[in-house]
């Protein structure tokens, strides 16, 4: 009925007329505002002076550095105190007035220096590195052994930032009982959790409002959100926390930030063997949230390097490491992108090395069928690689021969539909109107119309019959959240169970209602008629006797992840021209995905072009700066340049539903595809033109002058 179709999305009338509520619009009587003194040392022993209305590390974690340090600093940008005053401008006035002793200490801001141990870049570290484990699988000595060229290099995959265009923020209230915690979050249950276990008090509710972008910087609870609930409990005063874009961009929001050094051995025919490497990732300052975010980031990359292509073995030495930077954390695809990445570039480097075709080389040595299991144990589900490969040939043969410029290609696979579990509630009140409530964190990408789509299928009900809510722990009992391509999957995997149950619940009543065993009913449209003399019954009469017979239409289910990631894939496409100066313009791109059932191809792609920009935006724009003393020199959007509709190409997006996942919605996820495969397609692209390797990103109008 719903699904599958290009449906608009039903969240939007609402934002598009101003009716949205941002955290920002939420205002209480006497509501106080807050802001935060941060380091503008990158590692020192500090002291702060405690004057009226100013409270420390001491006040809110005592003896402790986190969330807010209270002894020592360890990047630049790091909160070490707060004021409360009557409005913001009042605040960052007295945030002027702080004086702050500090006693430098050694820093180190290079990954590789900070490997060495040599400088911690915090005195309560044992080391400075937080993982180190050596992934092997298959043959790597036989790989290498049979090779007929090693080639080798070092690829970087920089650090950018997230920069929704709403920053975080939050609002807390404190009634003597209750602390009720607004925030601009991709989950109210996994923030929830967070402060409970931080405050020692389950009395919270968390309500997330509207959210204006994320891109993974909102998964985590941040230090000044931990900070804000314990002032608000402290004071007893509302308090809101909104950071100016500067403080947003040097505090919170950094991704990506890895290299690899590489080995691959090839034979000459363009067959690739194996892969031998190095991995660092640089997890920035210590911060447990976001630093154990981005150590499954680090893992997600080396697991995801073999990529599509079948080799007989691969080594690779994982190093996550910290240095007196910003946190790293999850950006949009989150591991996958930096693997992907270093994957197909490799590709690419081998094919300008053999003199074979970059297409060509990818069908060579790509898998054969599906399921796979690749060299480090990741199985691939279910698809058909070389027939989208296939269909993908004509496509890059056309690119090829349109006019000037060159074609960049680049596949991907990979793992989305992370659990552990997600949760759905669906209720029905006496006048019929149907109430689903999900317990992930829609921001954006349309995911309540989905939901919608998916629960009207389900009871064969029209989409208007039926309102979705979100994002309050006290009206859906618990919730995982949106990140990982997850919350289609997985929360409407949820919807369907829960959904199923009502429409179980429905056929039982009706039967009663029409003198008949279940057996004898049938369901449609929201109505139970009886098989053999046709007599039927309503929807709304359904429901509104089933208070009377001692029913209730509310129903809860959790669907529960019982199966490994599942995995989308396909190959993007890029024609870039490079003029004399080095100006990149890209003329078109091409992704052919497979993820799977898409349950509203209009949402998807949209989702798709959205992946692909921003990738686009990593590898010819953005891209932080740090002076030698760790001050972030671009913080702001005039020096941190974000594509804007000039750097937009024509996009087609093609999806193919080769495979499905094994869970109940069918699909697998587009909410990172384009940003996984877009940024080495457009690298491929430019080094086509400019005819030599760039090992760096962004691309600079200086590495491409020939």
């Amino acid at each position: 009925m719903y699904v599958g179709k290009p449906i608009k999305r039903v969240e939007d009338v609402r934002l598009i007329t101003g009716k949205g509520v941002y955290v920002d619009d939420i205002v209480f009587p006497g509501l106080l505002f807050v802001a935060f003194l941060r380091s503008t040392a990158p590692h020192a022993r500090i002291r702060v002076r405690k004057t009226q209305g100013v409270y420390t590390g001491e006040d809110i974690n005592p003896g402790k550095d986190f969330p807010i340090a209270s002894q020592e600093v360890t990047y630049v940008g790091q909160p070490i105190a707060a004021v409360i005053a009557k409005d913001r401008y009042e605040a960052y006035d007295m945030l002027e007035s702080i004086e702050v002793e500090y006693e430098p200490l050694q820093y180190v801001l290079d990954p590789e220096e900070a490997l060495k141990d040599h400088v911690k870049v915090y005195s309560k570290l044992e080391s400075n590195i937080a993982y180190k484990e050596t992934w092997k699988g298959g043959d790597v000595e036989k790989a290498f052994r049979e090779a007929d060229k090693v080639i080798s290099g070092r690829l970087y995959n920089q650090r950018v930032i997230a920069s929704p265009l709403e920053t975080r923020g939050a609002v807390a209230y404190y009634d003597g009982t209750k602390l009720t915690f607004y925030s601009s979050t991709q989950s109210a249950h996994y923030l929830r959790r967070n402060l409970v276990s931080f405050l020692g008090t389950e009395n919270i509710r968390v309500i997330q409002p509207d959210v204006g972008g994320a891109f993974g910087s909102k998964i985590i609870a941040h230090p000044e959100e931990y900070a804000l609930a314990k002032l608000a409990i402290i004071t007893r005063k509302p308090l809101k926390w909104i950071p100016t874009r500067t403080e947003e961009m040097i505090s919170a929001g950094h991704g990506r930030d890895k290299f690899l050094d590489f080995q691959v051995a090839v034979k000459k025919d363009g067959t690739i063997l194996g892969i031998k490497g190095r991995l660092v990732g640089n997890l920035g300052a210590p911060y447990y949230d976001a630093n154990d975010d981005e150590l499954g980031n680090v893992k997600s990359s080396v697991r995801m390097l073999p990529g599509l292509y079948k080799l007989i073995g691969a080594q690779i030495d994982a190093y996550a490491v910290h240095t007196n930077i910003t946190p790293t954390q999850s950006y949009r695809g989150a591991g996958r992108p930096e693997g992907t990445y270093f994957i197909e570039r490799i590709v690419n480097i081998v094919a300008n090395e053999l003199g074979i075709d970059q297409y060509e080389i990818r069908l060579k040595n790509v898998i054969d069928s599906l399921p796979y299991k690749n060299v480090f144990g990741i199985t691939y589900d279910s698809g058909d690689v070389k027939k989208l490969l296939e269909i993908g040939k004509s496509n890059y043969e056309k690119l090829k021969n349109e006019g000037n410029g060159c074609v960049g290609v680049s596949t991907y696979v990979e793992i989305t539909a992370f659990g552990p579990w997600e949760v759905a509630r669906i209720y029905v009140k006496s006048d019929g109107k149907v109430t689903l409530v999900t317990g992930t964190g829609p921001h954006g990408q349309g995911d309540p119309t989905a939901f919608v789509q998916i629960a009207a299928d389900v009871l064969q009900l029209p989409m208007e019959k039926i309102e979705i809510r979100w994002g309050d722990t006290e009206i859906i009992e618990d919730g995982i959240g949106t990140w990982g391509s997850r919350t289609v999957t997985i929360g409407g995997s949820a919807v369907i169970l829960a959904s199923e149950k009502l429409k179980a619940k429905l056929i039982e009543i009706g039967s009663k209602l029409l003198n008949a065993d279940v057996e004898e009913v049938e369901y449609s449209e929201g109505k139970v008629r009886h098989k053999k003399d046709g007599r039927e019954v309503k929807f709304n009469d359904i429901v509104k006797n089933a208070y009377s017979m001692g029913e209730s239409l509310d129903f809860t289910a959790v669907y529960k992840v019982n199966t490994p990631p599942t995995t989308p894939y396909g190959v993007h496409l890029a024609k870039v021209t490079v003029d004399e100066t080095g100006k990149v313009k890209i003329t078109k791109y091409i992704a052919i995905d497979d993820v799977g059932v898409v349950i509203n191809p209009l949402l998807a792609e949209g989702q798709a072009i959205g992946g692909i920009l921003q990738g686009i935006s990593q590898a010819i724009l953005e891209g932080v700066v740090f002076s030698d003393n760790g001050v972030l020199i671009n913080s702001n959007f005039t020096d941190y340049p974000l594509p804007t509709a000039v750097e937009v190409p024509e996009i087609e997006w093609h999806y193919i539903t080769f495979g499905k996942s094994p869970h109940p919605t069918g699909s697998k996820g587009i909410g990172e595809a384009g940003a996984v495969a877009a940024t080495p397609a457009i690298i491929n692209a430019i080094e086509q033109c400019i005819g030599k390797y760039i090992y760096k990103m962004p691309v600079k109008f200086e590495d491409l002058v020939k």
